[in-house]
């Protein structure tokens, strides 16, 4: 069985050197169900998506998705 599971850690994302959008993430989503991700605006909702979707580099972290570390990859391995 495939773990479809995203565990997310110690996610960080800088756009400007040491002024951190996101600091130290740790999550967990199951791979069922339906995930809300909900707080007030500017608070970094939308660069944690786009890190999970890779439109934006990660700054440090690992984001785990079938046993594979999203990022990490690149080329064609991200495209798949």
């Amino acid at each position: 069985m495939i773990d479809r599971s995203l565990q997310i850690r110690g996610l960080v994302k800088e756009y400007k050197r040491g002024v951190p959008v996101l600091r130290g993430i740790d999550l967990d989503i199951a791979g069922e169900g339906i995930t809300a991700i909900i707080g007030p605006s500017g608070t970094g909702k939308s660069t944690l998506i786009r890190c999970i979707n890779r439109l934006v580099e990660p700054t440090a972290g690992t984001i785990m998705f079938q046993g594979q570390d999203l990022a990490q990859l690149k080329g064609v391995e991200l495209r798949a």
